[in-house]
């Protein structure tokens, strides 16, 4: 069963955030080793900010990279 993790691609200069769904964090980052996984939401993030990362940048490891994802790839 997969679970949703919050992920940010950190460019340098800042970040993008999204949401994927996978089985693990290992089978994560062996696809995007780029990324970071965060266990628990920042606490500067707030709900309003997590909805619309989750409603604008979610993503499934199974499916092929999209958008930024696959430039982070």
């Amino acid at each position: 069963m997969k679970s949703a993790y919050l992920i940010v691609y950190d460019y340098g200069t800042g970040g993008v955030w999204g949401i994927i769904h996978a089985h693990s964090k290992q089978e994560i980052l062996s696809k995007y080793p780029n990324l970071s996984i965060f266990d628990e939401r920042p606490s500067w993030m707030s709900e309003q900010d997590y909805k619309r990362i989750e409603a604008t940048s979610n993503f499934d490891i199974d499916s092929p990279p999209s958008g930024w994802l696959a430039v982070g790839k």
